[in-house]
């Protein structure tokens, strides 16, 4: 019986696994690898002290409920994971596996005790690595709800300063390079006091800890705000304080800085460091694409305006050449005319029957021309479109339309009260009249349909045939004349602040091209 014991010792007090005996709460026996998980370095320091010794007091309740629920069967229960406090009162992270036995005739725990110091590691860090991925992801969401500038820069600021670490106790500045003087402008701001020089003047680039940030396109960091000589603007009832200067840049291209104020007492950590880094990054992207939309608005906003000035002057241009036909070629033509009828009745009776035949040709001639010079002028400038408006005009060009090329126009809506603008008027006709032009030249349509719809605010212009469609994706591939005729008519709406496009199938029955404008 010794000699299995001793065997049973010596196979215990080989295991790496630290094991314990626990009688009433005392400890009877460790084996060599639980004395020095304990932090000693005999076995026999151990022998006779409480367990709740090296229980720190957070978890003594959770162990007493799990040693109570040991089962008298000898079954093992699940095993528990705890903090314990080595010799020195070193904290360690430890999984405890309990089973109940009779030690030298009394009722007693065998625990065994595995370091898990290691694996809580790993998963802190990966714990703090989801805190960091959902604040990223936190930040990227709200500074891509916008691409407009100060939205994006405000959001960026609000997601900084609410980021868990700081606990709603940092202020803040966001400064944006001017991209035209390179000076600094305050963009955003929070919980800065009306005293703060940066909310009269923005520092200079190199100037205080922001301007050196931006200056060095690095991050500068401040422990103590009154101890340190590069903090310059400082302001009176200033509290003591730790500054984190975020330089904003994408590609080498510093764009501005973003300033973090944090209590004195606020410890900054290498990982808060580098996700703030990160979060920079991202507000920096935003930034960047914000001020290229911006840029690129800004250059629709003046193709539109330079469309719409284009259309005007081509307006004029057409109303001029209407007016020059009728004043000078009109007239002249209207003189031709009466002139050799003149002629044609002073000429003596032998002498009509040789040039009878030319004074008719040309009278004739000269009333072709007449008519086709009115044509022209009609078409350069319907002069209805300034006495009776734009639903009278495209019944009547409608009615020249199908005599001219044989296709059905039907025209629906009804005059608008008051007119619309000039501009307006002038930009739906011509659309109008390019469509149908397009509609005779491709769509093989049997008929075609002009409508004016009125909606609240929206005036709606819908020019459909019954043709054969195409695909409006690859209008880079339509012939030149019907390519270039839809951008017009693309351009023309734009430049009211409208929208166009097209709805069609190839192989398809019909065709519409809808213009959208508010009143």
């Amino acid at each position: 019986m010794k000699h299995n014991e001793d065997q049973f010792r010596l196979l215990v007090e080989s295991l790496p696994h630290a094991i314990a005996i626990l009688s009433k709460g005392d400890i009877v026996y460790v084996n060599p690898s639980c004395a020095a998980l304990f932090g000693f370095s005999s076995s026999t320091d151990l022998l006779g002290k409480s367990i709740w010794e090296f229980v720190p007091p957070r978890y003594k309740t959770i162990v007493e409920k799990h040693f109570r629920q040991l089962g008298g069967d000898a079954t093992q229960d699940p095993p528990i994971e705890i903090e314990l406090l080595r010799h020195g009162s070193q904290p360690i992270d430890v999984g405890l596996t309990t089973i109940p036995f009779t030690f030298r005739g009394k009722p007693a725990i065998q625990a065994v005790f595995h370091d898990i110091t290691s694996r809580k590691l790993i998963e802190e860090q990966i714990r703090q690595r989801n805190i960091e991925l959902a604040a990223l992801n936190a930040v990227a969401a709200s500074v891509s709800a916008s691409l407009e500038l100060n939205t994006t820069i405000n959001n960026a600021l609000d997601e900084v300063l609410g980021l868990d670490m700081f606990a709603g106790e940092a202020y803040g500045m966001a400064f944006l390079l001017d991209e035209k003087t390179d000076e600094m402008y305050l963009a955003a701001h929070r919980g800065a006091p009306r005293e703060h020089p940066c909310l009269a003047h923005s520092p200079q680039v190199g100037e205080c800890l922001c301007g050196l940030a931006i200056h060095e396109g690095e991050i500068v960091i401040s422990e103590d705000s009154f101890a340190d000589d590069r903090h310059t603007r400082k302001w009176e009832g200033m509290p003591q304080h730790k500054d984190i200067c975020l330089p904003l840049k994408v590609r080498g291209e510093v764009l501005g800085v973003m300033n973090i104020r944090l209590p004195i007492t606020q410890v900054i950590t290498p990982d808060v460091i580098e996700l703030l880094t990160s979060v920079a990054d991202q507000i920096s992207v935003a930034i960047k694409n914000a001020r290229l939309f911006e840029a690129v608005d800004l250059q629709r906003e003046q193709l539109r305006v330079l469309g719409a000035r284009l259309s005007e002057v081509e307006e004029a241009e057409r109303r001029r050449l209407a007016r020059e036909l009728h004043d000078q070629v009109g007239q002249n033509l209207t003189a031709l005319g009466i002139n050799l009828n003149v002629i044609k009745t002073q000429i003596p009776d032998d002498m009509v029957s040789g040039v009878e035949t030319f004074l008719d040709e040309s009278l004739l001639l000269v009333e072709q021309t007449t008519e086709s010079i009115r044509d022209v002028m009609s078409d350069l400038r319907p002069p209805m479109l300034d006495d009776y408006g734009l639903m009278a005009t495209l019944r009547w060009f409608g009615d020249q339309f199908a005599s001219r090329v044989g296709l059905p126009v039907t025209v629906q809506g009804e005059e608008l009260i008051p007119r619309l603008a000039e501009p307006v008027e002038n930009a739906l006709f011509r659309i109008a009249t390019e469509a149908l032009t397009n509609v005779a030249k491709h769509a093989q349509a049997t008929e075609a349909t002009v409508a004016l719809e009125v909606e609240d605010k929206t005036l709606r212009l819908i020019i459909q045939d019954d043709g054969i469609g195409f695909n409006p994706e690859l209008l880079d591939t339509l012939e030149m004349d019907r390519g270039w005729g839809l951008l017009t008519m693309a351009e023309r709406a734009e430049a009211l602040g409208g929208q166009f496009w097209v709805e069609s199938q190839p192989s398809h029955v019909g065709t519409r091209v809808i213009v959208e404008i508010v009143r």
